[in-house]
């Protein structure tokens, strides 16, 4: 009897969102790592020609518009680092976990 695993057959991590999905429609990978393994042609680090799908439109989109909407997209995404680490740190205070 084989045994499934959940584990992306690109990057060899665990496959935690919908890991029926990812077995029956993408190969046993993640939905990015299928992306970049078999739709997007060019440096990954660029938008690919899959305007409707590929992650860096959506990023482009959202450095667009804050810019439409007076922000600057770097500050935006520093705050918001800061922030996630800053929930983090209370998260970790009030459990006792640290890393």
């Amino acid at each position: 009897m084989a045994t499934e695993t959940n584990n992306c057959k690109r990057c060899g991590r665990a496959i935690e969102v919908d890991p029926d999905l990812s077995r029956n429609v993408f190969e046993g990978m993640h939905w990015l790592c299928f992306h970049l393994e078999f739709e997007h042609a060019n440096d990954p680090d660029l938008p690919c020609s899959d305007f409707a799908s590929c992650p860096w439109w959506t990023i482009r989109y959202y450095e667009d518009r804050l810019r439409q909407l007076g922000a600057d997209p770097e500050a935006v995404l520093r705050e918001s680092v800061e922030q996630e680490a800053s929930n983090r740190t209370k998260t970790a205070d009030l459990t006792g976990e640290r890393r």
